[in-house]
């Protein structure tokens, strides 16, 4: 009877921790918006809609502290200490440099909690030393190793592109990590990897002025301000009918080939999670840094335009086909 006892107490212990989050706090509740490029409002945007769901009204419970895309790293701190002056209680931040800026200006205080959302290596970019449990004042989500698989699915998919384009911005440690990725796949699939690096004031106009006349696809790296001249990339791509080969959803519905990566909507309702428990009062270096999912487009408008037959057993392994 002891141990029936012992065992239902056990029991009821257990619902007890795996009971769903209560609600959203009633006091009101700041929170800081950081973003680096034009593609990190997506996330945001996820973000503000996985919270409401989560109970938090904005005018009620919640008070957002927006800022524009910084549009470059210089930018970064004074919008930064913008919101800082307003002590929030949370800041959410957008890409790795924006969260690198955001460490530099916070660190010392430690204060307020800090989600990013997403970093491509947050161990890689001294963002924090441990992912299960990150200590300090930051957690967020990482994006999933991808970028080798990915030009293993150029070489798949378009696999005529013997020479690849590979433009990134030299002060981006996300765009760094995507070039190591790709120049290790590169090198076994016997792909010829043309590397150009764009200096600190340099844009995306210039990525595209640099690229030779013998190039057959271009790898955009996970670099937000690339991905966000999308529009400029593709435009010359159409006249040169060129594969490209994207970080994201949103560059294939903007006229990329494919991507095999991650949507910026999902990160930003996943790091939603990660604030909720935060803002009621879980110490952010306790919750483990979370990883992304990773999926397969391909947009089939642009494989007509290039001529391209896209193989039935590669569309069956794509989450996202965009017909028309």
């Amino acid at each position: 009877m002891k141990k029936l006892c012992l065992i239902a107490l056990l029991a009821a212990a257990l619902v007890g921790c795996q009971r769903p989050p209560g609600p959203a706090p009633a006091a009101p509740r700041v929170i800081a918006l950081v973003q680096l490029s034009a593609v990190d409002q997506n996330t945001v945007a996820g973000f503000r809609d996985a919270m409401k769901k989560l109970g938090y009204e904005e005018g009620k419970n919640v008070t957002y502290l927006p800022a524009p895309p910084a549009g470059s790293a210089d930018k970064l701190d004074d919008i930064i200490r913008g919101h800082l002056a307003r002590k929030p209680d949370l800041i959410v931040v957008s890409s790795t440099t924006a969260t690198l800026a955001v460490k530099r200006l916070t660190e010392e205080s430690g204060v307020p909690p800090v989600v990013f959302a997403p970093v491509n290596d947050p161990l890689g970019a001294g963002i924090v030393s441990d992912l299960r449990h990150p200590g300090g004042h930051i957690t967020g989500i990482r994006l999933p190793v991808g970028d080798d698989l990915r030009l293993q699915w150029l070489a798949r998919i378009a696999p005529r592109a013997k020479r690849v384009y590979l433009p990134y911005n030299v002060d981006d440690r996300s765009a760094q990590t995507s070039v190591q990725k790709a120049t290790e796949a590169a090198a076994r699939l016997g792909l010829e990897l043309v590397k150009h690096p764009i200096p600190t004031n340099g844009n995306t106009s210039s990525a595209i002025a640099a690229m030779p006349a013998r190039v057959d696809a271009i790898f955009l790296p996970r670099d937000s301000r690339l991905e966000a001249g999308i529009a400029e990339f593709v435009a010359v791509a159409e006249k040169r009918h060129l594969p490209i080969s994207a970080p994201s959803l949103i560059q294939v519905e903007a006229g990329a080939l494919f991507s095999y990566g991650f949507v910026h909507q999902d990160i930003g309702r996943q790091a939603a999670r990660l604030a909720d428990q935060i803002l009621k009062g879980v110490a952010a270096g306790d919750l483990p840094v979370e990883t992304g999912e990773t999926s397969l487009a391909i947009n089939l408008v642009t494989a007509r335009k290039l001529g391209l037959a896209i193989p039935d057993d590669i569309l069956l392994q794509a989450e996202h086909v965009i017909r028309d």
